[in-house]
């Protein structure tokens, strides 16, 4: 993994080099043009080899600036007492500039060395320092969005560890609370009627299997989480005989889409476990998935009745982990509500069809 990384950081460097020269050179470019264009004498020899000394010049100056601020650490320094530094250092460059310009003024003839009109020279002095101070604006302005930027990038890193070890904590929880309530089925089954132990068992080690596969991922195919659950109250069935009856009906055109693994299970568990686990006579339980407004709309209802300041300590760890889970992998746009309906309780899950691709 190191030996991938260092030839990445290379192209990486590599690249910011060359966009930092080849911005110099536009910028002190595009500068010079512009005082061409707008310059009255016409242009010759003499003009453009003046230019190509204040293109070098300004290049050279702008390369001094820029290893006296790496030198210094000012790119680590706040706003506020960069302000100052930016104000002096311009000014100190620029006199350099004028410095550069006036002995390249005296050794062609053209003026006394620092004889010139006073006025004139503060003149360029300022125009001289305003370029690098744009210079300075426009360099720590591009280090500061790309400090920016990256730590950006490190928090949504930090944020997306973050919940990668919540959802894996979260599956903690879900995957031996679903074992122990299934070995309990098969233990209840023994004893009374040992051939019907054994058709669980083998349902059991595949449904394990299932569980184990769907583990590793974070999401699935609602066609696989689907085949879970049906083997999960086929294990119940077993179990609860008549007590247990249940129904699924899923659109097809969902069977494909993703979907987090065994979420669908925990609320066919609770249904067991909190519904019909607690009635005398039993009850049903009717899974159905489909599409409304452009939305998976799943419901999970079970006869029974939802009391929740009663149930929400008996059912909270698995409903209030899948409401996590969902909130982890769709955010805001997923939803997840219960209560009651026409004598069954009803858990009903939507997730926008478009975060599930």
């Amino acid at each position: 993994m190191l030996f991938g990384t260092l030839p990445r950081a290379k192209d990486k460097r590599l690249n910011k080099i060359i966009s930092y020269w080849i911005a110099q050179s536009v910028g002190w470019g595009a500068l010079i043009t512009m005082g061409l264009l707008f310059q009255q004498e016409e242009v010759s020899w003499i003009t453009i080899a003046e230019a190509a000394g204040f293109f070098i010049t300004g290049i050279g100056l702008s390369q001094i600036l820029r290893f006296i601020i790496l030198k210094l650490n000012w790119l680590k320094l706040k706003v506020l007492p960069l302000i100052p530094l930016v104000l002096l250092s311009s000014i100190l460059m620029g006199a350099l500039f004028l410095t550069v310009e006036l002995t390249i003024d005296f050794f062609r003839g053209q003026s006394d060395l620092f004889g010139g009109v006073l006025s004139v020279n503060l003149k360029q002095l300022f125009s001289f320092s305003i370029y690098f101070f744009f210079w300075s604006v426009i360099y720590f302005g591009f280090h500061f969005f790309e400090r920016a930027r990256d730590q950006e990038i490190k928090n949504i890193k930090l944020s997306s560890s973050k919940n990668e070890i919540e959802l894996l904590n979260l599956r903690a929880q879900l995957n031996p609370h679903f074992m122990f309530n299934s070995m309990n089925s098969i233990r209840a089954l023994i004893d009374e009627d040992p051939d019907r132990a054994k058709s669980a068992i083998t349902k059991l080690s595949k449904l394990l299997r299932s569980t184990l596969l769907s583990g590793k991922k974070h999401l699935q195919t609602f066609g696989e989480e689907v085949e879970i659950v049906r083997d999960y109250l086929d294990l119940e069935k077993i179990r609860f005989e008549e007590r247990l009856n249940y129904d699924i009906k899923i659109t097809p055109e969902l069977l494909t889409k993703q979907f987090p693994p065994l979420l669908l299970q925990t609320l066919a568990e609770n249904a067991v476990k909190h519904g019909i686990s607690n009635l005398s006579e039993g009850g049903q339980i009717i899974i159905s998935g489909d599409v409304r407004s452009e939305k998976l709309v799943i419901e999970v209802l079970n006869s029974g009745t939802y009391r929740p300041d009663k149930q929400k300590r008996s059912t909270g760890i698995g409903l209030e982990n899948s409401k996590k889970r969902l909130n982890i992998i769709f955010g805001s746009h997923a939803t997840m509500t219960i209560g009651n309906e026409n004598g069954f309780v009803k858990t009903q899950i939507e997730i926008p069809l478009d975060k599930m691709n």
